[in-house]
């Protein structure tokens, strides 16, 4: 089995590894995320950490189909100009780093806030800003897609569809939407 480097189309990742998959590639790229403000609100975003790259393993050797997969530009090639092999170690490496949660800004994003009531500096591990998309996780509203409205004691606020009244839930019960 042979990993190879694609390079995508502009912001086509997505659309590349989805027609890798269809006729049976496996396909992989690291991704960035990060909070993104627009709107007023914060949503989590993904972003690509090698540009326009993705590895994708071709173990028949068929670069003609990959190459006609919508999304995929070409194939990097070396200097005999053949599809470049890249190491089987380096792509699990990415892996490995990428399953840790290595480049998850959203996760593992660590913070220093002013407590209102004492006024002493605390720190926080993944603290969800005001304004960001979330979903809850247990209880009466779970696996609702709602914005954080404010974070009053402590509490995650949000204004659930339909309602008029700001309901309240723990931080550990949200999750990044």
């Amino acid at each position: 089995m042979s990993w190879y480097c694609a390079v995508t189309n502009p912001n086509c990742h997505r659309r590349a590894e989805s027609g890798l998959a269809e006729i049976g590639y496996r396909a992989f790229w690291p991704k960035l995320r990060k909070w993104v403000s627009h709107a007023r609100t914060k949503v989590a975003k993904e972003y690509p950490i090698l540009g326009r790259y993705l590895f994708v393993e071709i173990p028949d050797g068929n670069f003609w189909a990959v190459r006609n997969v919508n999304g995929v530009e070409c194939l990097l090639t070396d200097e005999t100009r053949a599809p470049a092999i890249v190491q089987e170690r380096l792509v699990w490496q990415f892996h490995e780093r990428y399953m840790r949660g290595e480049w998850d800004f959203v996760a593992n994003e660590t913070g220093e806030f002013m407590d209102p009531k004492t006024g002493e500096l605390t720190s926080r591990i993944n603290p969800v800003p005001i304004g960001a998309r979330i979903r809850i996780m247990e209880g009466e509203f779970s696996d609702l897609l709602t914005v954080v409205r404010g974070k009053p004691s402590g509490k995650i606020e949000f204004l659930p569809p339909g309602e008029r009244a700001f309901r309240r839930t723990s931080e550990s019960n949200v999750r990044a939407a």
